[in-house]
């Protein structure tokens, strides 16, 4: 009878265990498809910021010098006050590093203007300021991620 009984007892066990395994692949499977539709909006939002930046430099290789650095002054001048408060925000410390870190590629960004505006070649220009846009278009994703972060 106890034989009886504990071979019952197993099959139960058994039964339950491959149920909750049919459960727990149902749930890995579903994880599993959320993970990879996030991922598919992720790739899809990058292709199409990476299709406005493409236009963006695009048109910037066309705008006039002094247009082009009274735009990028703007931008630089718009993002430190975003940088400003993202930092009254206070947070954790990792936060305070990511504000840190965006207050140091600001500093940078406005020294690599600096440097910019007191090229005198245009073939020099045009080609320091294709790098210059890539440190803008970084800040400017840097600031944004920083602010979803923060909930801004």
């Amino acid at each position: 009878m106890k034989k009886a009984l504990i071979t019952c007892l197993t099959l139960c066990l058994c039964a339950l265990s491959l149920r909750a395994e049919d459960s727990l692949n149902d749930q890995l499977r579903r994880a599993a498809e959320k993970l990879k539709n996030e991922f598919s909006k992720v790739k899809e939002q990058g292709e199409i910021k990476g299709r406005e930046w493409y236009k963006k430099a695009k048109d910037h290789v066309t705008t006039s010098r002094a247009e082009y650095l009274q735009q990028a002054g703007t931008a630089l001048t718009g993002w430190k006050a975003d940088i400003d408060v993202l930092k009254d925000q206070g947070g954790r410390d990792y936060f305070k590093t990511r504000i840190s870190a965006l207050e140091q590629h600001h500093a940078f960004a406005v020294k690599e203007l600096e440097t910019l505006t007191a090229i005198t070649d245009e073939a020099q220009f045009r080609a320091r300021q294709k790098s210059f846009d890539r440190t803008l278009w970084t800040l400017e994703a840097a600031v944004e991620q920083a602010q979803e972060e923060a909930g801004l």
